[in-house]
């Protein structure tokens, strides 16, 4: 058995760096006809340049994702800001939900027609250990992303009599550019000290999971929240 995407057209949401980087490459390796998108301008015609957290170009992205025909849906667009619930900006909190959840609410709309009529699909979100567990400092991060396991969850168990089948991949702290800017390496070390592996997540340690919930081989599991941490969230 193997992972093979031939034939398989996949839109990969943030793919220009981090985990959705490694994404847009895996799934490429493997055979899939993969979109991307990002904030830039990017020379490359499979490529959307998109801001999800702004309304209007929201609107142009889903009508063109409504007019082509999509297999596999990844929903890894996201962010975050730390910071005290008492002073976090409300605008900042606003433009994280839009982003992190929202956008993924209205991906996953547009593609459920295609999908239905050929009676197959899959859509994985990319929530976050922080979709499980609690951490300060981190009121719209942990609240986009709790809610994300919620949407995936009730997506999962409308879509799956229809050959969709909806998972979410929660990764644990992983070595990319985001985890550093709010972290700082310091905090990245004393974590994987702690951790059960003795280090952190790396990009592939998440698409290798990603990937298989997105596969063929995926035929049975529905709305599960799969943590990949390194067992972070076990101590």
């Amino acid at each position: 058995m193997k992972i093979d995407f031939t034939g398989k057209r996949i839109l990969v949401t943030g793919g220009s760096k981090g985990i959705g980087k490694k994404l847009v490459e895996d799934f490429t390796a493997c055979g899939g006809d993969v979109y991307w998108t990002s904030t830039k301008k990017v020379p490359d015609l499979k490529h959307w340049q998109v801001d999800l957290t702004y309304y209007n170009e929201t609107v142009e992205f889903i009508k063109w994702i409504k007019s082509e025909t999509f297999d596999i849906l990844i929903n890894n667009a996201g962010t975050n800001k730390i910071g005290p619930i008492e002073d976090y900006d409300i605008q900042d909190y606003e433009n994280i939900i839009n982003l992190n959840l929202t956008s993924c609410f209205k991906t996953t709309q547009a593609v459920i027609p295609h999908m239905k009529e050929k009676g197959w699909g899959r859509i994985v979100n990319i929530t976050s250990i922080s979709s499980e567990i609690s951490m300060p400092l981190r009121s719209a991060y942990c609240s986009s992303k709790f809610g994300l396991v919620g949407l995936t969850k009730v997506s999962a168990v409308e879509l799956a009599q229809h050959g969709i089948l909806v998972n979410s991949v929660g990764p644990g702290v992983t070595e990319t550019e985001l985890t550093v800017d709010v972290l700082g390496r310091e905090k990245m070390n004393e974590i994987a000290a702690n951790n059960p592996t003795k280090r952190l997540g790396t990009v592939q340690d998440i698409s290798n999971v990603v990937l298989f919930a997105a596969s063929d081989l995926n035929t049975y599991m529905v709305g599960q929240n799969i943590l990949v941490d390194g067992g972070y969230t076990c101590v």
